[in-house]
């Protein structure tokens, strides 16, 4: 990453999010790689547990300025399970959580989706002060477009944040947010896109979490292409976005970064 692009990244860790996997050695690796004003998220997925997001993010708490762990909603055993996961979070001063449905083939608690978690929580005390829910511009491997887009109109009057799925071609993400505006969107928006990654992993991930779009605009963009094969360099993206951030018609609250817990080659990026 040269140093005038690595520079506009940085300067928006105010109003940008790192998201992390809880694995082993997660907390003592953030916090010599990121900057403790940096706003972290958690992930969630069968693999890990939901425990562990809860765990980590409860652990990375005292160290950032704010840490948001994912809440599964296929990976709530119960209501009891449920208060049990927000009680820990509000004891520790953690009162935002952003709502998935998850990837746990069968739910393992009464919630089926989201929505349904997002329509439990609005209807008691819970302690939360924000809920963000994801988007999805380039549409979900697993869910037709129709019922997506019902899904997230039915979300988006119960959360406070969006933020969109990792996405490499930006003209595709900001023609779905004026799409979204102009259907009547209010919600600020965070904009995804990978950190510095290795080739290798980012290709390995990504057709698992739906952005086949992006790789085929990466496979006819053969600049970017040609630079992927020393590992991705978000900075194309962040100079794109970057005339959109201060548009009040695009609502852009600032970028979601998708770390892959490749945390030290951010460091180094930040670091140039």
């Amino acid at each position: 990453m040269d140093q005038q692009s690595s520079t506009a990244l940085f300067n928006q860790a105010g109003a940008s999010r790192f998201e992390l996997i809880p694995a082993k050695g997660i907390v003592e690796r953030a916090t010599a790689a990121l900057p403790s004003h940096a706003t972290l998220t958690i992930t969630c997925s069968p693999t890990n547990g939901i425990d562990a997001t809860i765990d980590k993010s409860i652990a990375l708490a005292p160290h950032f300025a704010q840490v948001i762990p994912h809440i599964a909603a296929r990976m709530i055993r119960s209501e009891k399970h449920l208060n049990t996961v927000l009680d820990r979070l509000a004891e520790n001063d953690v009162h935002e959580i952003f709502i998935v449905g998850g990837d746990q083939e069968k739910p393992l608690g009464p919630y089926q989706h989201g929505l349904e978690l997002l329509q439990s929580l609005a209807t008691h005390e819970n302690g939360l002060h924000r809920i963000g829910i994801p988007a999805y511009p380039e549409g979900h491997p697993h869910i037709d477009t129709a019922t997506l887009n019902q899904d997230f109109a039915a979300k988006a009057p119960l959360a406070h944040y969006t933020v969109t799925q990792m996405c490499f071609d930006p003209e595709q993400v900001l023609a779905w947010l004026r799409k979204q505006r102009a259907s009547g969107l209010q919600l600020p928006c965070y904009l995804g896109l990978p950190g510095p990654v290795k080739l290798d992993k980012l290709l390995r991930i990504a057709p698992r979490i739906g952005v086949t779009d992006s790789l085929r605009f990466l496979r006819k963009n053969l600049k970017l292409s040609r630079k992927l094969m020393r590992g991705y360099d978000p900075s194309a993206l962040v100079n794109a976005y970057t005339p959109y951030l201060n548009e009040s018609d695009y609502g852009i609250a600032g970028f979601h970064i998708y770390t892959f817990n490749e945390l030290d080659t951010l460091e180094k990026a930040g670091g140039e």
